[in-house]
């Protein structure tokens, strides 16, 4: 080999050896925070500045599937939205298309990006996490998004007990790099502001 060759070698047996390293994995406490009134559905959320990712946890207090989804900006509506739901029976968290309002028009998409997934249950809560990158396969996520929630009546996937949009603010709801601390706005008057908000559910556009 000449000398040249080591060179490129070197880097990447360095890039392979320690280029996965450079991931950050998601806080248990993540800065963001939105609710859908009266449901007792959250997703604690916030955005990894270094991996350029969304960490999420969908959190019920009932034992059902739960799922979270994202549309373009402007666009209310179930049908057509990228959505990730956990289905603890499964013991899944996974990416699918929402093709339809019926069970068999949710299918599953093939090639799975999520990372950092799990779904457990206790006391009569849901727990699922999952983290997404921001640009993922043709889907890219934003504040503009739209963004659904949703919960089932029980753990086999079917129609929702709650469903409604929400608002993510992804500039104030940082995961810091390097250190896992998360960032939250602050008010001028000396009080910290609070992130969290919360829908009414709002209407579906036909």
């Amino acid at each position: 080999f000449t000398c040249t060759t080591m060179k490129y070698i070197s880097a990447a047996l360095f890039f392979a050896l320690f280029g996965a390293a450079a991931a950050e994995s998601c806080p248990d406490e993540l800065p963001g925070k939105v609710e859908l009134e009266g449901s007792g559905l959250a997703l604690h959320y916030g955005i990894s500045e270094t991996d350029q990712a969304l960490c999420g946890k969908l959190v019920s207090n009932n034992e059902a599937w739960v799922g979270f989804g994202a549309q373009p900006a402007g666009v209310r509506q179930m049908i057509g939205a990228h959505s990730i739901i956990a289905l603890p029976l499964e013991n899944t968290v996974q990416q699918y298309s929402l093709n339809a309002k019926i069970a068999e028009g949710i299918v599953r998409i093939e090639k799975q990006t999520l990372t950092e997934t799990s779904v457990t249950q206790e006391d009569g809560t849901t727990v699922a996490t999952f983290k997404q990158l921001l640009s993922d396969e043709g889907v890219v996520l934003t504040s503009d998004n739209v963004y659904l929630l949703a919960n089932g009546f029980s753990n086999d996937l079917g129609y929702h007990v709650n469903r409604g949009f929400v608002t993510l603010d992804f500039e104030t709801n940082v995961i810091s790099s390097s250190t896992g601390s998360t960032e939250a706005p602050m008010t001028t008057g000396g009080t910290e502001a609070s992130s969290t908000t919360t829908s009414t559910g709002g209407t579906e556009a036909s």
